[in-house]
């Protein structure tokens, strides 16, 4: 009963954030988006995974918590807070790689993802390098948004191999989520940006808080071998 109420809180805070985003304040935008993050690791600390998954929910919720300091970061202006942000969230994302490789199972069918991931990280990549050196030359902030990339993309490897669909559904959505952002300030405008960063944003963290012990239930995405680590 806890789980579902928290979920509810969740998408209700998330949603409220997304409804102030266009009054221009600060103090909301501070309140609303941080309470959901701070749900979403109460989230992920109640849930009671096998024993099995102790240490899966230890490396989530370090991930969630790193996640949320990166939020805070990005809320303040300025280049040198995107980069202490974007140093958060990576590690974050670090946090995440090392718990859904302690879920990885083999199989030919999650394995060969790699290369639509390869595929699509190399073009956005690429998108990116052009849009920041056109309009900065910063090859230090092209060099950081490079190993960003190629980190989350490991995630969403890892989290499809390890067969579990909340954390799939949760590291594709936070890719896309990334994606929006970054393309909306290094290359253009993109229509509605805060809205769809921020929703996307939301619903993956709840996903992968959720993968702990599958909030949403449902099954593993194909059969494969089981790698013990």
């Amino acid at each position: 009963m806890l789980r579902k109420w928290l979920v509810f809180a969740i998408i209700v805070t998330g949603m409220i954030h997304l409804a102030t985003l266009s009054l221009n304040s600060s103090v909301l935008n501070w309140i609303f988006k941080l309470l959901p993050m701070v749900l979403i690791i109460v989230l992920a600390v109640s849930s009671q995974p096998a024993d099995k998954l102790k240490m899966y929910k230890v490396l989530i919720v370090s991930g969630l918590i790193f996640s949320i300091a990166g939020d805070a970061l990005l809320l303040n202006n300025g280049n040198e807070w995107f980069m202490f942000g974007l140093l958060s969230f990576l590690v974050g994302h670090l946090f995440y790689v090392a718990a859904m490789i302690r879920r990885w199972e083999f199989s030919l069918l999650t394995l060969v993802c790699v290369v639509p991931i390869g595929l699509y990280s190399w073009l956005i990549g690429w998108q990116l390098h052009n849009g920041i050196m056109t309009n900065s030359n910063n090859s230090a902030l092209w060099l950081s948004v490079a190993i960003y990339v190629s980190v989350i993309s490991v995630m969403c490897w890892t989290a499809i191999m390890s067969r579990n669909w909340h954390a799939t559904v949760g590291a594709i959505l936070f890719a896309v989520s990334d994606s929006i952002l970054a393309w909306n300030k290094f290359v253009s405008n993109v229509p509605a940006s805060g809205i769809w960063i921020m929703l996307t944003y939301f619903a993956a963290q709840l996903f992968i808080a959720g993968s702990i012990a599958n909030v949403f239930g449902g099954k593993q995405l194909s059969k494969g071998r089981a790698l013990r680590m």
